[in-house]
C-alpha cells in the first residue's frame, strides 16, 4: 500500500486551524513563521473567517496550517510516497519534499498572495462550482456566459468556473438552465484563468531568485497533472498554475495508476479527500 499526503487548497480555511497541534516539530515551524511574517500565528489563532478569507491572509495562514497538519500526520502514521497540493496547497508541498526551505517557501507563499489579491482588487470576479454537471458541460456553460473559464476539474460531476463579475450571475443562471447547481466559493477573486496573466508574470520573475531543488518524494503538479521536475521547469510549472486550470481528477488517475491507494487530506476540513471518493471510489 502507498500513501499520498493532499494539501488543501484557499477555501479550506478555518479560524484555529492548526492551532490545537502540540508536537515540537509544529512549534519550530511556528516560530519560523512568525519569525518571517510577524503576527501570522496570531492571526491563524483570532482572526475571523472575513480576515482569513483575504487572500493576502488566507494564503500564508494555509501553507502553516498544511504544513503542520503534514508534520504531525507523518508523526502519527508515516511519511507519505508522494504528495499533491491543491492549488495554494501545491507550495507547502513543495516545501514538505525539500524543494524550498520552509523560511523560502512563506516568502513565496507571500509574494504569490500579494499578487493573487491586487489582480483580484483590479479585475474582480468569483469562483463558481458547477456541481452535476460533466467537465465537457462545465466548458460549454463557460464559452456560453463569456469571460468565463473552467479553472478546477475537481471531480466527475464537480468543475468549478473562474468568472468576472459582470458575468457572475449570468453564468449561474446557464448552470441551471443545464441541469447543475451553482455554489459560490469563498474566495476573493477569479483565479486559475487568463485575469491572472500578468501576476503569473510577475511570479515567474520574483521565482527567478529561488533555488528550486529535485523534490525527495513525487510532488504531483496542478499544471500537468505529473511529477515536478527541478530547475528552471519547475519554475516555469509553479508560476504558470496561478493562471492554469488545476488538473486534480488526472492528478488522482495518475497517482492512481504510479500505485497509490491511500489518500490523507493535510489542512482543515475534508473537502479533498471527498474528491477523491467521487474520482476513485476504491481508493
Amino acid at each position: 500500500m502507498q500513501k499520498a499526503f493532499l494539501f488543501a487548497g484557499q477555501g479550506a480555511q478555518v479560524p484555529g486551524m492548526a492551532c490545537e497541534l502540540t508536537s515540537p516539530r509544529v512549534k519550530e515551524l511556528f516560530e519560523i513563521a512568525d519569525c518571517v511574517h510577524p503576527g501570522l500565528i496570531d492571526l491563524m489563532r483570532g482572526g475571523t473567517i472575513e480576515e482569513l478569507s483575504r487572500t493576502v491572509h488566507t494564503q500564508p495562514c494555509m501553507f502553516v496550517a498544511d504544513l503542520a497538519y503534514a508534520y504531525a500526520e507523518e508523526e502519527r502514521s508515516g511519511a507519505p510516497d508522494a504528495v499533491c497540493g491543491f492549488s495554494v496547497g501545491e507550495i507547502p508541498a513543495l516545501v514538505y519534499a525539500g524543494v524550498f526551505s520552509v523560511q523560502d517557501g512563506l516568502r513565496i507563499i507571500e509574494k504569490r498572495a500579494a499578487l493573487m489579491e491586487e489582480a483580484c482588487t483590479e479585475t474582480g470576479g468569483a469562483m463558481i462550482a458547477a456541481v452535476k454537471l460533466t467537465p465537457e458541460q462545465a466548458v460549454l456553460a463557460a464559452q456560453e456566459c463569456g469571460d468565463a473559464w473552467a479553472a478546477n476539474f475537481n471531480a466527475p460531476q464537480q468543475t468549478v468556473i473562474a468568472v468576472t463579475a459582470e458575468k457572475e450571475a449570468k453564468l449561474t443562471q446557464i448552470i441551471a438552465r443545464m441541469g447543475g447547481r451553482a455554489i459560490k466559493l469563498r474566495v476573493s477573486g477569479a483565479f486559475h484563468c487568463p485575469l491572472l496573466r500578468n501576476a503569473s508574470e510577475q511570479f515567474d520573475a520574483f521565482l527567478r531568485d529561488f533555488e528550486f531543488r529535485a523534490p525527495a518524494i513525487p510532488v504531483y503538479a496542478n499544471l500537468t497533472a505529473l511529477p515536478y521536475g527541478a530547475g528552471d521547469e519547475a519554475r516555469a510549472t509553479l508560476s504558470a498554475q496561478m493562471r492554469s486550470c488545476v488538473r486534480f481528477t488526472d492528478t488522482i488517475a495518475h497517482m492512481t495508476a504510479a500505485g497509490i491507494d491511500e489518500f490523507v487530506e493535510v489542512g482543515p476540513g475534508k473537502v479533498l479527500t471527498g474528491l477523491v471518493a467521487k474520482c476513485r471510489p476504491q481508493a
